[in-house]
């Protein structure tokens, strides 16, 4: 399915490629490039494949904070919050950006892949008197990232500069109506913007211009967006998160209330004192960095010093800003505690065991990210 931005793509010379039923550029010039723009200056990324829900009702606060696990009703209005909706027995069925919108709107933003099985989920739980629209189909969404994404939005939309961090908005521009974010997937500044097709191709049009002629911007495509990602140690929904995946089997802790009332998978997660209950037999996840040349990819085997195999990739690559070949996977608990202890282990990639050590992640430092702590 071609998005409103295809013709965009095509003029730039975009190499596009299918993703997940929509065709969208892989890259423009090269992923390395085009990462690097984003480190260091600014890209605009097309996001509009994204899934747009708005839900509204007097009780919408609520109601959605039943069904996600983080904690919506700690969210001042105009706060963005990252969460995921679980099913009952603890797997991610999503993870997903909330927006609280005061007491009678709640935006989310989902992933491509799941935008049919969210909605039809959320639905099924909603509350009478809680009614959700879908915008995801021909919206325009977009990502400008990067430390001189200031500089960008500032030529073309001057109020949104003085944005805090996860700061949400509403924004009425040429007559149409966008969900406006100081958010973003790369660990760097920026903002991500969600409004109508016609407004939103002109919108994307003006910004990309504009960085470009400034000599600060490029565009950017899904190749950089996940280096950034997985640089920044991002999960992906289908790699790091899945239906047999808890956020504790993920060391996404941080995504889970452990304060709040009941919500859909709670008793599956946390016990009645509301600490984390730990799987056993659960694989938990790592990082890594690959001790010589190799590039580890999604469901390489990971091995220990015996040459047993105790866990796999769920997503590698190669980046110079992290030295070489790097990646995340999920790895036996016991393998896992010793791998971060110091025990070295491998990693196989074309038939060769390479050695790789454990890496905390952000495995990249600056623009947003925090010092490494996971």
């Amino acid at each position: 399915m071609n998005l409103p931005l295809h013709p965009l793509h095509l003029k730039e010379g975009g190499h596009v490629v299918d993703f997940h039923g929509f065709a969208l550029p892989v890259r423009f010039s090269s992923i390395l490039e085009e990462s690097a723009a984003v480190r260091e200056r600014s890209g605009l990324f097309d996001i509009s494949h994204m899934g747009h829900f708005e839900i509204r009702g007097s009780d919408v606060v609520q109601a959605v904070n039943r069904l996600i696990s983080s904690d919506l009703e700690r969210v001042p209005s105009n706060k963005a919050l990252y969460g995921h909706i679980l099913t009952e027995e603890g797997g991610v069925v999503d993870d997903i950006m909330a927006y609280r919108f005061g007491e009678e709107r709640v935006d989310l933003i989902v992933n491509a892949s799941n935008r049919d099985i969210d909605r039809k989920w959320i639905e099924d739980r909603l509350p009478s008197g809680v009614r959700l629209a879908d915008h995801s189909d021909g919206h325009v969404g977009m990502a400008l990232q990067g430390p001189m994404s200031p500089r960008v939005i500032g030529k073309i939309l001057p109020s949104l500069v003085d944005m805090g961090r996860r700061e949400a908005r509403t924004l009425s521009w040429k007559g149409g109506q966008f969900l406006v974010s100081r958010t973003g997937y790369t660990g760097e500044d920026g903002w991500e913007l969600f409004g109508p097709s016609s407004e939103g191709f002109t919108l994307y049009s003006e910004i990309l211009e504009s960085g470009k002629a400034a000599g600060i911007l490029l565009p950017a495509g899904l190749g950089a967006r996940d280096l950034l990602r997985l640089e920044a140690g991002y999960p992906l929904y289908g790699q790091e998160l899945t239906l047999d995946v808890t956020p504790f089997d993920a060391r996404l802790d941080f995504a889970v209330s452990r304060s709040k009332g009941a919500f859909v998978g709670k008793e599956a997660i946390l016990d009645a004192s509301g600490k984390p209950i730990r799987h056993e037999g659960h694989p938990a996840l790592t990082g890594f960095f690959v001790e010589g040349r190799g590039i580890p990819r999604t469901d390489c085997p990971i091995e220990n010093g015996s040459g047993a195999v105790v866990g796999k990739v769920t997503s590698g690559g190669y980046s110079p800003r992290v030295g070489g070949g790097f990646g995340l996977g999920f790895v036996d608990p016991a393998f896992d505690r010793e791998f971060r202890s110091g025990v070295s282990g491998k990693v196989r990639i074309h038939g060769q065991a390479l050695p790789i050590s454990f890496r905390p992640w952000p495995f990249v430092t600056g623009g947003i990210l925090r010092a490494a702590s996971v």
